[in-house]
């Protein structure tokens, strides 16, 4: 499980934000600097959840600790990396079906794939992965 520690920064209507900073037990490459991208931004991520725990309402600056499980992570994971990389290497390969595959013509149809399929992961990215929120 990646888990994260993170402190309740904002509360608006029924959602809370949590600024979270990843710590170095989430997993062995954010322990050594590589891996997702969390622990090396050098900032910290907000994350929306619920403004109520366990039936009680969170307040400002309460430490949580939070949780995601692998499966989802890796499922989101691939929906980032895949579209791109399939429109990467799609592109040029219709292009290659038509019979035109000439000149600068797979270069471009390949750029227009990976722009394709970013916005494609863009889109199904967009929702977070569900997480186990618990007070720390």
């Amino acid at each position: 499980m990646g888990r994260v520690t993170g402190t309740v920064v904002e509360l608006r209507d029924s959602r809370a934000w949590v600024a979270c900073q990843a710590v170095a037990s989430a997993c062995g490459a954010c322990s050594a600097g590589r891996g997702c991208g969390w622990g090396r931004r050098g900032r910290s991520s907000r994350l929306e959840i619920p403004a109520q725990l366990d039936g009680q309402p969170l307040e400002l600056g309460t430490v949580l600790e939070l949780e995601a499980d692998e499966g989802p992570l890796l499922a989101a994971a691939a929906r980032l990396y895949l579209p791109p990389l399939l429109g990467l290497l799609l592109g040029p390969a219709l292009l290659r079906g038509l019979g035109l595959d000439a000149g600068p013509a797979p270069v471009a149809a390949a750029l227009v794939g990976l722009l394709a399929g970013g916005l494609i992961a863009r889109a199904w990215t967009r929702r977070v992965p569900a997480v186990v929120v618990r007070r720390a």
